[in-house]
């Protein structure tokens, strides 16, 4: 049975009411709203199914917020762009966020972010299969009300990446073993060098997620598979669903050939990032982190760096 409408028209509308401690909230909206998106992808359209948060400001002067038009504006804005229409995952965001900024006449900031599984197209060195390898992917987008009629707006897209690292440093140590016992075993030292440059040599590996977040200025457009390979090349090695003994082994020695400490990922991904994307304005921001589930200890390990591509730009040029 439906609510009468004769009775509707007499509610008081609890949200407009004064609030009884006159405090304005930073952020108020809605958490773990899935829908369905479809994207593009490099090899066509995607369908998604991302979690979607929705936040818009509330002022000191009214006691809430109409929360039913904030699931409401996506279902809308879904609807819009069906058909042959499809989005990237920022420009949905982007629209969203204008969108609640228009139906929230009283909010001077909306925020509209989703996370979403992705699937990437892979094959194991060796190996004739091709995977399909999940990573996280984030979008994010803010409009805000500059106080002269206008709506400025900020976007930013990222990916979570799975891989590992070879720790250099106990590999270091085992070589300097190998080699003080192939000396004592009566092996010459240019045998011993040759031997070593020819012998993967042990060392302990991390599983290790790599997080980068960029912001994306109006007119560019950033591909999330590009940010995604950007980060599994900056590690020692990448993971796979599907490894048969020989690309296992593969990829192991080919992970201890490129041994690298967290901060090494790092300095990797955003000398990347700084190359990839040339074409962007030195204002650009961007988040890298690795964080590494150690293997041989108890605790964990953690590298990051915020800065502008202009920042890094200048610091290279500076290294030479």
């Amino acid at each position: 049975m439906s609510f009468p409408p004769h009775l509707l028209s007499q509610m008081i509308d609890l949200q407009e009411s004064s609030p009884k401690i006159r405090l304005k909230l930073t952020r108020v909206g809605v958490k773990n709203l899935i829908v369905e998106l479809k994207v593009r992808g490099k090899h066509g359209v995607i369908s998604l199914l991302p979690t979607v948060e929705l936040y818009v400001d509330l002022p000191s002067s009214k006691r809430g917020v109409h929360l039913s038009r904030d699931p409401e504006s996506i279902y809308e804005v879904l609807e819009q762009r069906s058909g042959s229409e499809f989005y990237l995952i920022e420009d949905f965001c982007e629209t969203l966020a204008r969108d609640l900024l228009a139906k929230h006449d009283y909010a001077s900031r909306t925020e509209v972010s989703l996370q979403s599984k992705y699937m990437l197209s892979r094959r194991a060195p060796g190996q004739s299969v091709v995977t399909r390898e999940p990573c996280d992917i984030l979008g994010m987008a803010t409009a805000t009300r500059d106080g002269v009629g206008n709506v400025v707006v900020n976007r930013a897209v990222g990916v979570k990446v799975i891989g590992f690292t070879a720790c250099p440093c106990t590999q270091t140590l085992l070589k300097t073993l190998a080699r003080d016992r192939l000396m004592k075993r009566g092996y010459a030292e240019e045998a011993v060098a040759e031997i070593l440059d020819n012998v993967p040599c042990a060392t302990h590996t991390q599983r290790s997620t790599g997080f980068v977040l960029l912001r994306v200025p109006e007119g560019y457009y950033i591909n999330v598979e590009d940010l995604a390979s950007i980060v599994e090349a900056s590690m020692s090695g990448q993971t796979y669903a599907i490894l048969k003994r020989p690309a296992e082994a593969t990829v192991v020695e080919q992970g201890n050939v490129r041994a690298m400490f967290t901060e090494d990922v790092v300095r990797e991904v955003l000398l990347a990032l700084s190359r990839k994307y040339h074409d962007l304005p030195d204002s650009v921001e961007v988040f890298v982190q690795l964080f590494s589930n150690e293997s041989v200890h108890k605790h964990d390990i953690i590298a990051e760096r915020t800065a502008t591509l202009g920042e890094i730009r200048e610091e290279m040029d500076a290294a030479g």
